[in-house]
């Protein structure tokens, strides 16, 4: 039995290692030990999108004029713990793909921030940055 667990841990040990790239674990690294953020890539899709702007309380992303409930095409709530709030080397990133995607939206418990991180609200996949808020609702529109 204990021969089949380490027959295990090793393949799992080699698998991870092969797929790990190691510009990506110095940068963890350093983030970890010395507090140095890196900076996460940006997709060329991403570019040419303006940044989510806040409008009657609401973080708006995308083509958001024109939207309605009955183009909501996915909802959720998202309830973050209190500690993890005022800990400001938590981020917290949501990331969202759906086809058809053309507007996100965040309605937050409290004045917060909301930045794209990567992708595009109008495509198919985009990952978001909401600081800091306990509590956020994420809706996504499509076409």
């Amino acid at each position: 039995m204990i021969q089949k667990v380490l027959y295990i841990i090793t393949l799992v040990t080699v698998v991870t290692s092969d797929n790990w790239n190691d510009s990506e674990e110095d940068a963890i690294i350093n983030y970890l030990l010395n507090g140095e953020s890196f900076e996460t890539s940006v997709s060329s899709e991403a570019s040419d999108e303006p940044e989510p702007i806040l409008n009657g309380g609401i973080w708006k992303c995308g083509s958001c004029e024109d939207i309605n409930e009955s183009k909501l095409i996915y909802s959720e709530d998202n309830q973050i713990d209190a500690d993890m709030v005022n800990d400001d080397s938590v981020d917290i990133q949501v990331g969202v793909t759906l086809h058809n995607m053309r507007c996100v939206t965040v309605r937050a418990s409290s004045s917060g921030v909301v930045r794209r991180m990567s992708g595009s609200c109008r495509g198919p996949s985009v990952t978001l940055t909401v600081l800091p808020v306990q509590h956020f609702t994420l809706q996504v529109y499509g076409m």
